[in-house]
């Protein structure tokens, strides 16, 4: 079994297919991951429309047709070159899913069905993955086209939630992320207590205060990481930590300034 994670980082969106058909049972292994995904109270909203063959072909005329309707002269040839181009690449894709959602009246679970579902659609994405098979989900304007939901017999209740191309690589591409560090904050207390929290210190060898973990800087308000923290100050009995020694010297000028008379 492939780790998980390198699984995560290798899969990618496929944009050109090899027309080898898919095989049944790595489809089948997709629609049972997605039916795992976590949902809220098991609401399961979710319903998969998979098409191929004949049914393959409508679609690509469907998406041809809308295609078009995003050119302010559908008559002019680039339009009809790149109309002809989307009919060519859908109708040569081996398998497509379309993924629906029972829309809920209430906003809130309206939000947790709509989360789930694409839960769905990502344990659908890596089981394709892990079999070597590429995809790509799609939403866009197409999804809300009246023209595919008729075709689709959709009932007013019903949204459609992605689309999903599914075929061998024909090329895959390389990509890159923005390191999790860069769009990450952790929280380890309340900040609006922590200044004045007890970490649960133990006494050492020396008498002195050791913990684990974060505190809040109680003049900065910046996050400092206690077991190498350079800068502390105890008052009233309680160890406080320090991000740089000018925070450490306001504090230590008046330290009632910064943790007040209830504590």
């Amino acid at each position: 079994m492939m780790d998980i994670l390198d699984l995560i980082k290798r899969r990618r969106s496929i944009s050109r297919f090899l027309p080898d058909p898919v095989p049944r049972e790595t489809i089948h292994r997709m629609l049972e991951a997605a039916t795992w995904a976590p949902n809220h109270h098991l609401t399961e909203p979710w319903e998969f429309i998979i098409l191929e063959g004949p049914s393959r072909d409508q679609f690509a005329a469907i998406r041809r047709d809308f295609r078009l309707t995003l050119f302010r002269d559908p008559g002019a040839p680039e339009a009809q070159k790149a109309a002809d181009k989307i009919y060519r690449d859908t109708a040569g894709t081996p398998v497509i899913i379309i993924i629906t959602l029972q829309h809920a009246t209430d906003p809130a679970v309206a939000a947790d069905d709509f989360g789930a579902t694409f839960c769905a659609v990502q344990n659908m994405l890596l089981v394709a993955a892990a079999d070597g098979v590429g995809t790509y989900p799609r939403t866009g304007g197409l999804i809300h086209d009246p023209a595919l939901r008729a075709f689709l017999s959709l009932p007013p209740d019903r949204e459609i939630v992605a689309v999903v191309y599914v075929g061998y690589p024909a090329v895959v591409p390389e990509r890159t992320r923005t390191p999790y560090g860069q769009k990450t904050r952790w929280m380890t207390a309340d900040p609006a207590t922590a200044a004045t929290a007890d970490t649960g210190p133990s006494e050492g060898a020396s008498g002195t205060r050791s913990a684990a973990g974060s505190a809040i800087d109680p003049v900065c308000h910046m996050a400092v990481d206690i077991p190498t923290a350079e800068f502390t100050s105890v008052y009233r009995g309680q160890t406080f930590y320090f991000c740089a020694p000018g925070c450490k010297a306001a504090f230590d000028a008046d330290p009632a300034a910064y943790v007040g008379a209830e504590s």
